[in-house]
């Protein structure tokens, strides 16, 4: 019977990742990401931020366009940018992408402020529809509504075709990237669910204690839905940050792919220097698609 009413569950869960990553979906959402590629080819330097407490969409589009890309973007945090990047870098002003959920307008008021009086060129990546004051804040600059729920695959969706629009025509990785977004189907979230199904099960038991949850750079998303949009007992902490805090919980979850593990042997040291447990979530892929893979497969849990 349990058996019976997983694969139920594990069915209607592919139904669904399926009409949020449909064909017309994707093509809707490559439709939008031609204003980002568009602002960005047109920029000779581009910041990236976001206006609350989701990093990785930001963070994100700084990795995949540095990677595969010739155009200069970096990723700077939102007050070090409104307090001081922006009101100092005058004739030499980088245009800034701003990724902003619903729950950060309040911040996006402030930030659409400091950079339009400061002469910036601004493209804002919002999750739903921006209220007229925030249009009129934003008179003269881009706005992309993404209008989803699925805030953080959404945003490494569009940024991931924006990335491959901007990337030289004869770029191999650019071919893969764009094969792979093209191929988001229900045998590819089957694919996965087979090739990921012991791990998943693993983690289910783990996540039912309290523990620490840390990320490779590609994979912040992942653990941000992971501690911001589920109800588990976690915390996320930067890897560089975690030895300080296994002393309150020995429990860690890392986040990560193949390509970018050495980059996490530190955290995984500690099951060795201080009895830690560690449960490690690697996806072996692209660390450029790897996030978008990630975020499906944690619908799973």
């Amino acid at each position: 019977m349990l058996v019976r009413e997983e694969l139920k569950r594990r069915a209607d869960l592919i139904d669904v990742l399926s009409r949020k990553l449909s064909k017309d979906r994707i093509d809707e959402l490559r439709g939008k990401s031609l204003s980002i590629a568009d602002f960005i080819r047109n920029s000779s330097k581009v910041i990236t931020t976001t206006s609350d407490f989701y990093e990785s969409p930001a963070r994100y589009a700084s990795i995949i366009f540095s990677s595969i890309t010739d155009k200069d973007v970096r990723y700077v945090d939102s007050e070090d940018l409104m307090y001081y990047i922006a009101p100092y870098d005058e004739s030499r002003e980088s245009s800034v992408i701003i990724y902003s959920s619903s729950e950060g307008l309040h911040n996006l008021r402030l930030l659409t402020d400091q950079l339009t009086w400061t002469n910036h060129r601004v493209l804002v990546v919002a999750q739903s529809k921006l209220g007229e004051d925030l249009e009129y804040r934003l008179s003269g600059n881009v706005v992309v509504n993404l209008g989803t729920d699925e805030w953080l695959l959404h945003t490494h969706v569009i940024t991931s075709l924006a990335a491959g629009e901007l990337a030289p025509s004869e770029s191999l990785r650019k071919a893969r990237i764009v094969k792979e977004l093209n191929s988001l189907d229900a045998k590819l979230l089957e694919d996965l669910l087979q090739a990921y199904d012991n791990v998943l099960r693993e983690l289910r038991k783990f996540v039912a204690e309290p523990f620490i949850t840390t990320a490779s750079p590609s994979m912040w998303g992942v653990a941000e839905e992971i501690v911001y949009k589920r109800s588990y007992n976690t915390y996320l902490v930067r890897p560089e940050a975690v030895p300080r805090h296994v002393s309150k919980v020995k429990r860690v979850l890392i986040i990560s792919t193949d390509v970018e593990e050495y980059s996490l042997k530190s955290v995984r040291g500690l099951s060795i220097t201080q009895g830690v447990e560690v449960f490690s979530l690697n996806l072996r892929t692209d660390p450029l698609t790897s996030p978008i893979y990630g975020l499906l497969l944690i619908e799973f849990l």
